[in-house]
């Protein structure tokens, strides 16, 4: 007997990111390096934003919608993952490649949550020099091999790591296979909380302040 019950789809609004939606915030100095804020599924380009006054000021902040729709919100892939099917995600990390290419500022990092971590991924799995540095909150790898892994782990970039240990999206297994590839493929520093779930909490937060001033401080 099957379920009735099925996870919407997800429907393709366009092939690119639509820059009247993009939320700017932090500095306005024209040439300061951006980060990247990609949401989670079924939410919005303002769902990270509360995250960026607890930030270094001396990066720009640029949240991004996804281009596919999800019942009342936004989403970079579908709902359930297949692995063999990576269209969804390669349509949405040229999307955002096209983006970046189009800034006359450096793109330097991506926090992404959830499915916008998964994203933030993709595009160094498809260019390990693409961004300087990633924040992965409550996310993973798309979980099929990519053809720049290898070149990824030559090149190991930094990377934040932060997870609920009760996040209902990572059996002991799963969270095992996401840090083992995040071990392998980059500089991997982690924030696990254990009784967390999938969301962010202050100490995250904390930690990810203090691995952008890192990053900031390096670039002075």
């Amino acid at each position: 007997m099957t379920s009735a019950f099925t996870n919407p789809p997800v429907e393709l609004i366009a092939e690119a990111i639509d820059e009247t939606a993009v939320v700017r915030m932090g500095s306005r100095e024209p040439d300061a390096p951006i980060v990247l804020l990609l949401h989670g599924l079924g939410s919005h380009e303002r769902d990270l934003t509360g995250l960026v006054p607890y930030l270094p000021p001396s990066f720009a902040y640029a949240s991004l919608r996804g281009i596919y729709r999800y019942v009342q919100g936004y989403a970079w892939l579908e709902s359930d993952i297949d692995p063999a099917a990576t269209e969804k995600i390669q349509t949405s990390a040229a999307a955002v490649e096209a983006w970046i290419a189009q800034q006359s500022a450096p793109v330097v990092g991506v926090i992404g949550f959830s499915q916008g971590g998964i994203l933030g991924l993709q595009l160094l799995r498809r260019d390990p020099r693409a961004l300087d540095w990633i924040v992965q909150l409550s996310g993973a790898a798309f979980p099929a091999p990519m053809p720049g892994d290898a070149a990824l782990a030559e090149v190991k970039p930094p990377a934040l790591w932060g997870h609920g240990g009760l996040d209902p999206l990572f059996d002991e297994d799963r969270e095992q296979r996401v840090r083992d590839f995040m071990r392998e493929h980059t500089a991997l520093e982690e924030e696990r909380r254990p009784h967390l779930g999938h969301a962010v909490d202050e100490v995250e937060l904390r930690a990810i302040a203090a691995f952008l001033q890192r990053r900031a401080d390096e670039r002075a």
